[in-house]
C-alpha cells in the first residue's frame, strides 16, 4: 500500500514513493501501477497530482502508458537513461570528444570483463558477427550501412558478455547518444576506416582476445581500435 502524504509539491512526493518502491523491489519492470483513482485514494492526494507525477515519470522513461490499459513500470531501462543523458549533453554544449571519451572508458573496461567471463557460446556468436563483417569487407560493392549494423552488434554483444546489466544498460545508452551525435558523419568515418583496412582487422583481434579469455590482449586491441576511431574522426569532422 502507498502511504498518506500531505505537503507542497505533492506530485514530487508521489514520484518519490513510486521510485522508492522500484528501488526496494516492490515494483518491477512491467508491473502495472494502480489506477489514478486508487493512487489518489491511497495517498490522499488529488488525481491532478497523481496525473502530473505520472507525466513526469513517463517523460524520464520510468513509466510507460498503454492506451486503454493503464500505466506500467518501463521494461526498457535504456529509455529512462538516454533522454536525461542527452539533455545533459546538449545543455553543456557537449562535443564529439566528450562522447568519445565516455565511449573509450566504457569500451576498455567492458572488454576486459567480457574476456574474463566469455563462454564458448558467447565466442561463437562473436565469431559469427566477425565472419559477416569479413564477408562484407571483401565485397566489391561495399555496404557501409551493413558494416555499421554489424559494428553495433559486435560492441553490444561485448557489453552483453560482461553479464552485468548495469554495464550493459549504460553501454547501450552511451551508444545511442554516440549514434545520435555522429549520425551524419558515420558513413564517411566507416569509409575512411575501410580505406586504411583497419576496421575488420581491429574487430578480429578484439575477438581473439575475448575468445582466448585474455583480458590484457582484449584491452590492448580495444585500445588500438579506439585510437583508430579517434584518428578517423579527426580526419572526417576535425
Amino acid at each position: 500500500m502507498f502511504v498518506n502524504i500531505s505537503n507542497k509539491k505533492v506530485y514530487e512526493l508521489v514520484i518519490e514513493q513510486i521510485q522508492d518502491k522500484i528501488l526496494n523491489g516492490e515494483l518491477k519492470k512491467g508491473d502495472k501501477l494502480p489506477s489514478e483513482r486508487e493512487l489518489s485514494e491511497q495517498m490522499s492526494v488529488s488525481r491532478t497530482s497523481i496525473r502530473e507525477a505520472i507525466r513526469v515519470l513517463e517523460t524520464i522513461g520510468v513509466v510507460e502508458s498503454k492506451q486503454g490499459d493503464g500505466n506500467f513500470i518501463c521494461t526498457n531501462i535504456e529509455k529512462s537513461l538516454i533522454e536525461p543523458l542527452s539533455m545533459v549533453f546538449k545543455l553543456n554544449e557537449g562535443t564529439w570528444q566528450n562522447v568519445l571519451e565516455l565511449r573509450e572508458v566504457l569500451e576498455l573496461q567492458t572488454v576486459k570483463i567480457a574476456a574474463i567471463k566469455a563462454t564458448k557460446e558467447d565466442c561463437k556468436e562473436l565469431k559469427t558477427i566477425i565472419g559477416a563483417m569479413g564477408k562484407e569487407n571483401s565485397m566489391k560493392k561495399y555496404n557501409s550501412k551493413k558494416i555499421i549494423q554489424l559494428d553495433q552488434r559486435f560492441h553490444n554483444k561485448i557489453a552483453s558478455i560482461s553479464k552485468n546489466y548495469l554495464i550493459e544498460s549504460v553501454f547501450i545508452t552511451s551508444s545511442k547518444l554516440f549514434e545520435r551525435f555522429i549520425e551524419d558523419a558515420r558513413e564517411k568515418i566507416i569509409e575512411n576506416y575501410r580505406d586504411e583496412e583497419l576496421l575488420f582487422e581491429n574487430h578480429r583481434r578484439i575477438y581473439e582476445g575475448i575468445s582466448k579469455n585474455d583480458p590484457i590482449l582484449a584491452y590492448e586491441e580495444m585500445k588500438r581500435h579506439m585510437e583508430n576511431i579517434r584518428e578517423s574522426y579527426i580526419k572526417t569532422i576535425g
